[in-house]
């Protein structure tokens, strides 16, 4: 490993080309989405993926997301249901993978979400069983039915196909089909296809977003028990500090 940071121009210009992309793409990117937070390297071990460029189609664990909406919608909420509303609210994110590039293997515990592809294609890896939290009893009305066996020659990141493992289900999504949910409590990945010519783009709807990052520090907590709550669990131990920071020199 020779990085361990990517630089400040490097980091701008993976930015500012993500931003004009989603902008032409008619997403409402403000100046302040534009940020430091915005651009993930899931682990120090992940940014060499900036030694050949985010264009090598090389696997590695990094991405963007502008986030234009993260609602609590607690206000007006029975006083009785504040225990569980972690559970619910609204955000809305837009998220840019160069080819070859992931989003590495994780789940909420809380948050459930929706896929739209906007430019692109889009292959998800994940588990159709549901991972077991604590050992409360949850609610079950539609589970995630089991996807299709993963194709030949899907190149993981080096040194992290372990964490793959569990991810057995696949499906590639595409512009124009329809929404993919995946539920809460799942462990799934999702990935650009190495051999794209564009990025993928695609526009996550969701529950509420827990995600303390830097970015998001001094925001005032909308209940006092999400003061701190952190609802991404990565199966590889350095992209849940990789989520919440981007060392940038």
């Amino acid at each position: 490993m020779n990085r361990d940071h990517v630089t400040r121009r490097e980091y701008d210009e993976w930015l500012n080309e993500a931003a004009s992309l989603a902008r032409a793409l008619r997403y409402p990117v403000t100046a302040e989405m534009v940020n430091d937070s915005a651009g993930i390297v899931f682990g120090d071990d992940q940014y060499e993926a900036f030694t050949n460029g985010l264009w090598s189609r090389e696997p590695y664990e990094v991405m963007v997301i502008f986030e234009a909406l993260n609602e609590p919608a607690v206000d007006g909420l029975p006083t009785a249901g504040a225990g569980h509303a972690e559970y619910g609210g609204l955000c809305d994110k837009l998220m840019i993978v160069h080819p070859g590039k992931f989003c590495p293997p994780h789940f909420h515990q809380r948050k459930t979400e929706s896929y739209e592809v906007v430019l692109g294609e889009m292959e998800v890896f994940y588990s159709h069983r549901p991972v077991a939290v604590g050992d409360e009893d949850v609610v079950e009305f539609s589970p995630m039915a089991e996807g299709a066996a993963w194709p030949e020659g899907v190149a993981l990141p080096a040194g992290r196909e372990d964490s793959y493992a569990e991810l057995t289900s696949y499906v590639r999504l595409r512009a124009g089909d329809p929404k993919f949910v995946m539920h809460r409590k799942h462990l799934h990945a999702f990935r650009c296809p190495a051999d794209s010519p564009v990025p993928l783009v695609v526009r996550e709807v969701s529950t509420y977003s827990h995600e303390p990052t830097e970015h998001a520090q001094g925001n005032p907590a909308p209940l006092p028990s999400w003061a701190g709550l952190h609802d991404n669990a990565f199966v590889a131990p350095a992209a849940n500090s990789g989520r919440l920071a981007t060392a940038i020199r």
